[in-house]
């Protein structure tokens, strides 16, 4: 089989689930279609030096995640462009495809508990309890240590509680 078939069997199944990620992080359908590109540009390229027993979900995850940071970072450093007249406060603060899910889907404690945590704690919690990702894959995909992500998992599920008045 070539590199070519395996790629599609292998990687293109998730493009779906990257799409939906790529979307939390630019809250814009063509800059996440254009992340998820991106993506699957760079691990088509990198697909042939992948061993047999890669978490191809939560590596697929990583260069997504890497890849907005860099270009979050690029934007960063230009300066601010905006057209005359076509600016919207409702646009520039647009909600990220979780913070609507939380939006609607949460009792409003539980979401201003969920808000009240730091943004590293959260997309913790979201991997791992939402996702149902490992702690392996989780760490895998924030480019942390394991520990780290296990360490997060116990202050959120602390601060959570703490919140929302569970002593136990």
């Amino acid at each position: 089989m070539n590199h070519v078939t395996e790629f599609e069997r292998d990687v293109m199944p998730f493009t779906a689930e990257l799409y939906r990620r790529a979307l939390g992080y630019t809250m814009n359908a063509a800059d996440a279609e254009d992340l998820v590109q991106e993506t699957m540009l760079k691990a088509y390229n990198a697909f042939g030096r992948l061993g047999e027993d890669a978490h191809l979900r939560a590596w697929l995850l990583r260069i997504t995640r890497n890849t907005w940071i860099s270009d979050y970072r690029a934007r960063l450093r230009r300066p601010d462009e905006s057209l005359v007249g076509q600016v919207d406060d409702a646009s520039e603060r647009a909600m990220s495809a979780e913070s609507q899910v939380f939006r609607h889907q949460f009792d409003p404690d539980v979401r201003e508990a969920l808000f009240a945590l730091s943004a590293e704690m959260r997309e913790t919690l979201y991997w791992v309890a939402v996702e149902g990702m490992t702690y392996r894959e989780t760490a895998d995909i924030m480019g942390v240590p394991e520990g780290t992500v296990m360490s997060r998992m116990h202050r959120s599920r602390a601060s959570m509680r703490r919140s929302l008045g569970d002593a136990a």
